[in-house]
């Protein structure tokens, strides 16, 4: 094999790289804009899952024992 064909075989696979990653490109850039789109959602959520975690809170000051079942 003379240096002709190497650099040809190596342009050949440089261009079939490039084709596969144009060819996937759509599929990445929805990727990234669902994960982008979840980020979003989280952050706009945030303030609801905190105002029902103190809602759901429990005051420290009751009994949590579980003493009273054994009628002690």
């Amino acid at each position: 094999m003379d240096a002709g064909t190497i650099l040809g075989f190596i342009a050949g696979y440089l261009a079939t790289l490039a084709g596969v990653f144009l060819l996937y490109l759509p599929v990445i850039a929805v990727v990234v804009a669902l994960l982008v789109a979840a980020g979003v959602l989280q952050l706009l959520l945030l303030p609801l899952v905190i105002l029902v975690r103190k809602i759901r809170h429990r005051p420290s000051g009751q009994d949590t024992d579980g003493s009273w079942m054994l009628g002690r």
